[in-house]
């Protein structure tokens, strides 16, 4: 059988998707997720998000939810559960786009796409905490399997045999996977913790007035700032790491932003949008123990488009 585009059989992924139902010819009747659209929205809601989570990019997770749902549309004959097909051919297209991206050449750090909350569907928005960018990164330190079984399983509650189909592994292997990711997101990769508006609402006071100790005192020892821009526009390609190189970086880029600085909220948190030398950017912090221990600058104009921005608040042409 030919291979299709995501490296899977086609005949494979509609077998995972069938396995242990009976089957239905006619798609045009039978494929209930189709007919309302209210119904269609609320499962490419559901796929998106599952796309979001496993890949850290929102045009990703729409690109396999959208194809996802195409090749339903094109079935001869209909699964019994079409929503089951279509979470296995979403998780498996995320995944090849996945391992794609950590082969391509990046120019600088990487970081997850930001995202305006007001965009996210309501399936991803009820589960907002998982979704911020600090877990998100924290993800990708996860193998590409590994983080697909830890999000269907604690982001979606599927049942082990159902991803251990979706992934094409043995049960056992997928709560392995699970019970490690897990336990790595408790320990060695722990995220930063959401960052409360007063903390930013200091540091931001702080930066404005050019106060180089009082910004120091909302960082941490070793915080880090992180800048992802692929090089198209200009950005620190390398980490800045400690309080005062962080502060002193913070207070000039603000002189810079001749007060372009606004909150958005980002992926169900406070950002704020900088426009410096006309070059958009989001900034976003992530806390330990009640001090700033990570920021993070996305400039890669190609992963803002999915930003709402302030009124008056727009890079130059």
């Amino acid at each position: 059988m030919e291979p299709d585009r995501s490296g899977h059989e086609t005949g494979s992924e509609v077998a995972a998707g069938r396995r242990g139902t009976r089957h239905r010819s006619g798609a045009a009747t039978t494929l209930n997720p189709l007919r309302d659209r209210s119904e269609l929205e609320r499962v490419r809601g559901r796929l998106l998000g599952i796309g979001y989570r496993v890949t850290g990019t929102w045009a990703d997770a729409e690109e396999s939810a959208d194809e996802a749902l195409a090749r339903l549309v094109a079935l001869d004959a209909a699964p019994d559960n079409p929503e089951a097909w279509l979470t296995t051919v979403t998780t498996r297209l995320c995944l090849d786009r996945l391992r794609r991206r950590r082969r391509e050449a990046y120019t600088g750090a990487w970081l997850p796409e930001p995202v305006d909350t007001a965009l996210l569907p309501e399936d991803a928005a009820e589960r907002r905490d998982d979704l911020r960018i600090a877990v998100l990164l924290a993800y990708e330190q996860l193998g590409p399997t590994e983080r697909a079984a830890f999000v269907l399983r604690e982001a979606y509650e599927l049942p082990y045999a159902q991803i251990a189909e979706i992934l094409e592994a043995a049960v056992p292997t997928v709560r392995q996977w699970v019970s490690r990711a897990r336990h790595r997101l408790d320990t060695d990769l722990r995220p930063p913790e959401r960052a409360p508006d007063d903390l930013i609402g200091r540091l931001v006071e702080a930066v404005m007035a050019g106060d180089l100790d009082a910004t120091v005192a909302a960082l941490t020892a070793d915080v880090r700032v992180v800048s992802d821009s692929d090089g198209k526009v200009n950005a620190a390609r390398r980490d800045i790491v400690g309080a005062r190189k962080t502060a002193y970086f913070l207070v000039k880029a603000t002189e810079l932003a001749d007060g372009m600085i606004a909150p958005v909220d980002i992926n169900g948190e406070t950002a704020l949008v900088v426009v410096s030398r006309g070059v958009l950017r989001i900034g976003q912090v992530g806390v330990t123990d009640g001090r700033v221990a990570r920021v993070w600058f996305h400039s890669n104009p190609d992963k803002l488009t999915r930003v709402k921005l302030p009124e008056g608040v727009r890079p130059s042409d």
